[in-house]
């Protein structure tokens, strides 16, 4: 079988007394997307944040095309292929939607003390942030404020600064979270897309329609630790999932 593109290894992360994450193994392949789910404080964002270098962790390893990425900081994560969203979306509100999507280019751009001479705003950059906005479908918003746009907006931008490096993998911290009806079809498409573009998902999603109808397979957490894994039909019938989620039945 194929390496897979991102593997989790045996690992968990601590703070001070609490265990977070709990010897989570997972594994991630091109051209996959992986629901991450479970009920508030199951661990799911921690887990993101250790595999973009927020955290270091505690135990275990995580790699990235076989390659030991855990403990990298998060520019060098991020240059190796691996972009993000997060759960609460804050652009640069004065900036435009444009210039948002060329900062997040940054990665690539200034990787020295030599480079920060450079311009940022060049019509190379500003080519690519313009075919990354009419792929998230925000190019007619180019030139507005970011801070001026509705949440709908917001969560694309936020997507369109994380393909800005997400060349193998795309992390999404609930994007689908406070958006209308329509809001999260658009959404659901564009993963899609992104999906079909090449790029591996890994989705945290509170909402099960949407995590069990765009998944290929489901990773569930409780209290840190792993309690299901397979298919999203296999996983909603899952006696650990429904105590999880919904409480222990009464008998």
């Amino acid at each position: 079988m194929k390496e897979p593109l991102l593997a989790v290894r045996g690992v968990s992360k601590r703070f001070g007394g609490l265990k977070a994450v709990d010897q989570l193994d997972m594994t991630l392949h091109e051209g996959e997307i992986l629901g991450l789910i479970g009920p508030n404080g199951a661990g799911k964002t921690v887990t993101f944040n250790m595999i973009s270098g927020v955290y270091p962790p505690d135990e275990g390893e995580i790699a990235l095309d076989g390659k030991i990425i855990s403990g990298l900081p998060p520019h060098r994560i991020a240059a190796l292929g691996i972009g993000r969203t997060f759960q609460v979306v804050k652009p640069f509100s004065e900036l435009t939607v444009l210039e948002n999507v060329v900062a997040a280019m940054g990665v690539h751009n200034y990787r020295g003390l030599g480079s920060l001479a450079r311009r940022w705003d060049t019509g190379e950059n500003k080519t690519r942030a313009l075919e990354i906005l009419e792929k998230v479908g925000l190019e007619d918003m180019a030139y507005r404020k970011a801070g001026l746009l509705p949440l709908g907006n917001l969560r694309k931008l936020e997507i369109a600064r994380a393909l800005c490096v997400a060349t193998k993998c795309l992390l999404l911290d609930e994007s689908f979270s406070g958006l209308r009806q329509s809001e999260m079809e658009q959404l659901v498409e564009l993963v899609e897309d992104i999906r079909e573009s090449g790029i591996a998902i890994l989705l945290i999603e509170h909402n099960m329609r949407v995590a069990m109808g765009l998944s290929d397979r489901v990773v569930v957490l409780d209290h840190g630790r792993k309690i299901a894994e397979g298919t999203p039909e296999l996983v909603r019938n899952d006696p650990l999932v429904i105590e999880a989620y919904l409480g222990e039945a009464e008998t």
